[in-house]
């Protein structure tokens, strides 16, 4: 298949492979433009989305008009389980961040595979602790004081989980924004460029027009843990 666009069906067996859900109940495959809203805050909760291909940004309103990133999800994750679990409104806007393939599940038939796969629940369990995890160190890092401090430990996690290594040093996906960088450090976009121009000036970064090379990932490390 190398060099051949894949069907649905090749992609359902991939997706199979990193998530049970396909094997038990049946999934509509929607797709999203980037930009395309999946839901949005205040939503009834009536889907699960499973992510075949690309990234979705949950995204929350600040009372001061902004919106804040708290999370990107990826292949083979979840997008909006919590409001399916407890049958309160979507509490987040779901983005595509890219093109995004994706299966989409009825609330009803979700919960009902829950209940009889005691294996499924557990690993929704798990999952679920995952991300919960992950909302403590967002909230960690929104609540340090320094914006520098914030960002370096903002792209060092996007880093380990997005970055490509390159002779130039570790390139950080190029579907991340300048905009993406502010809303999920807690900052302004003018902020965020203002700090990644110092960084590039110390040789810490090499800054682009759409990528971001991080050359001493030693050096950011440094900045995020200093007091």
């Amino acid at each position: 298949m190398s060099g051949k666009l894949l069907t649905w069906e090749q992609r359902r067996e991939r997706t199979e492979r990193i998530h049970p859900l396909l094997r038990l109940i049946y999934g509509t495959p929607v797709k999203f433009s980037k930009g395309e809203a999946l839901f949005l805050e205040g939503d009834p909760p009536q889907w699960l989305f499973l992510i075949q291909h690309g990234k979705v940004v949950l995204s929350k309103s600040l009372p001061n008009g902004n919106k804040t990133i708290l999370s990107v999800r990826v292949a083979g994750d979840m997008v909006g389980e919590v409001a399916v679990f407890d049958g309160k409104p979507y509490d987040t806007d779901a983005i595509a961040l890219t093109e995004v393939s994706a299966y989409r599940f009825q609330r009803s038939a979700f919960l009902n595979a829950l209940r009889m796969n005691p294996h499924l629940a557990e690993q929704i369990i798990a999952d679920l602790a995952s991300r919960l995890r992950q909302a403590q160190e967002t909230i960690c890092l929104l609540s340090t004081q320094r914006v520098e401090k914030r960002l370096a430990a903002l792209i060092l996690m996007l880093m380990g989980r997005f970055g490509a290594r390159t002779e130039e040093g570790i390139v950080l996906d190029s579907s991340f924004s300048r905009y993406d960088l502010a809303a999920m450090a807690g900052t302004t976009v003018e902020t965020t460029v203002r700090t990644l121009s110092a960084w590039a000036q110390a040789g810490i970064i090499k800054k682009y027009r759409r990528q971001i090379v991080i050359v001493d990932a030693r050096k950011l490390a440094q900045i995020a843990r200093e007091p």
